[in-house]
């Protein structure tokens, strides 16, 4: 038979109850160990008082202030010290110092600096502090380096950036930190306000019960800090829950949106390479290789697997750098790019992926129409608000193909874009998209497929 999970919390808490209850009875001495009868009208008398939450309100001021410090705090150092080597050199020692110290010396310590009721927020704070600090620096440590190109390329402001790639990308850091120190939060406050002893403080109340040997109020005020610990920890959580990814309807990228006409086309460019030169380790990838690739043209490159396609394509890009030769006539071009991997953004849904390289260059209205007109095309109009993991492999691609195809640049790089896709399908969203999207544009057309190069190229380079 199954037990439900009410009927298994009460029953876990009677037996607890029944333990109390016998060591109570084996003591025999009240002062000591209360009945749980006893502590339970203690607990009732305080709740009953409007000091009782006049001193709870003030612990859980001091609470959040501190966790809100921390987090402000942490978030920001974390920030900078990501950006900047020195500054993470400069924190790692102080950060340590405050992880490996115990908290009874900082609060000793604070005691003969500070009021007593400055000392349990400070306390909070130093104690939090560098849980934050670690767990964001390494949730930015190892953001995607694959999204970063993305803002690169598609020139997103730093707040876009910020908001759309750095914070989601650390959200689960963010909730981890969070709810590790909501529950040391209430420790090192309580703990700091017993040996403080501010006025108004449930850590003061539980200092003097212990003083005048009121077990059963000792009692009482433990039970009440360890209940209100639990209740701060529950709302933190349900809180995290509202930002944790999940379908939505409504447009995040479209409410932030500038309206903005339409910028004037540029003329598509000549692309150049001359004597471009490249390494890797162990590798050689292009030595003296020149190359021009016709304006308002598309050129198909083709090659054997590890001849540098890819890597032509993210030279010409940007995203890296050659030892030798130059690439011109890509200037302060527009690119827009269609990598082998989807790099879609996980947090944002498919319109929003979209949405996110047409911001500010367009009214939302024209975005709005160009993107339905794009999902149509790539036979994807019903799953416009899904997340990409509720995506097949060749949605997914798809919805790349069509934020590629959606940027109004004059430049495009295509990386096998059609590779996920079968005969049937492939021919409809090419016989869509191609004649529409492609005008005026500068394609370099990445493929193993002599079809696709034939009858989508007018010219083709072997590596």
């Amino acid at each position: 038979m199954k037990i439900s999970t009410t009927r298994k919390v009460l029953l876990i808490a009677l037996f607890w109850l029944l333990v109390w209850q016998a060591i109570y009875l084996a003591v025999g001495r009240e002062i000591i160990v209360p009945s749980p009868v006893s502590a339970f009208k203690s607990f009732c008398s305080l709740v009953a008082s409007a000091a009782f939450y006049r001193d709870v309100a003030a612990t859980v001021f001091r609470c959040a202030l501190g966790m809100l410090l921390s987090f402000v705090f942490g978030l920001g150092t974390a920030l900078l010290s990501y950006r900047f080597s020195y500054i993470r050199s400069l924190l790692s020692l102080p950060v340590l110092i405050f992880k490996a110290t115990p908290v009874m010396a900082i609060i000793l310590f604070l005691l003969l600096c500070l009021t007593s009721g400055k000392v349990p927020v400070v306390v909070c704070f130093l104690m939090c502090y560098p849980i934050v600090y670690t767990n964001l620096l390494s949730g930015f440590d190892h953001i995607s380096s694959q999204h970063l190109e993305l803002s690169k390329l598609y020139r997103l402001s730093a707040a876009d950036t910020m908001s759309y790639i750095y914070l989601p990308s650390v959200t689960p850091e963010i909730s981890a930190s969070l709810n590790l120190i909501a529950g040391l939060s209430w420790k090192t406050v309580v703990a700091a306000e017993v040996l403080a002893t501010p006025h108004f403080s449930m850590g003061y109340n539980l200092m003097n019960a212990k003083t005048y040997l009121e077990t059963a109020d000792l009692f009482a005020w433990t039970i009440s800090i360890i209940c209100f610990s639990l209740v701060f920890e529950k709302i933190i959580k349900r809180i995290l829950k509202n930002y944790a990814p999940k379908p939505y309807a409504k447009s995040k990228v479209l409410s932030r949106a500038k309206a903005r006409h339409a910028p004037e086309r540029k003329e598509p460019p000549r692309i150049k390479v001359s004597g471009l030169h490249k390494k890797y380790p162990g590798a050689t990838v292009f030595s003296g290789f020149s190359a021009e690739f016709p304006a308002g043209a598309t050129t198909a490159i083709m090659a054997p697997s590890g001849r540098g396609k890819t890597t032509l394509l993210r030279l010409v890009a940007g995203l890296e750098k050659c030892d030798g030769g130059e690439i011109t006539g890509t200037g302060d071009a527009d690119i827009s790019y269609l990598f082998q991997e989807n790099r879609l953004l996980p947090w944002l849904n498919v319109f929003d992926n979209m949405a996110l390289v047409l911001k500010n260059r367009l009214s939302p209205n024209e975005i709005e129409a160009q993107i339905a007109q794009m999902l149509e095309c790539l036979e994807l109009s019903p799953n416009a608000h899904s997340l990409p993991d509720q995506l097949s492999g060749g949605m997914k691609h798809r919805a790349a193909v069509g934020r590629a195809f959606l940027c109004p640049a004059s430049i495009l790089l295509l990386d096998e874009p059609f590779k996920e896709l079968d005969f049937e399908l492939k021919n409809r969203i090419v016989g869509n998209i191609w004649p529409v999207y492609t005008d005026k544009k500068t394609i370099l057309l990445v493929t193993h497929s002599r079809e696709d190069a034939g009858k989508l190229a007018s010219r083709q380079v072997s590596l």
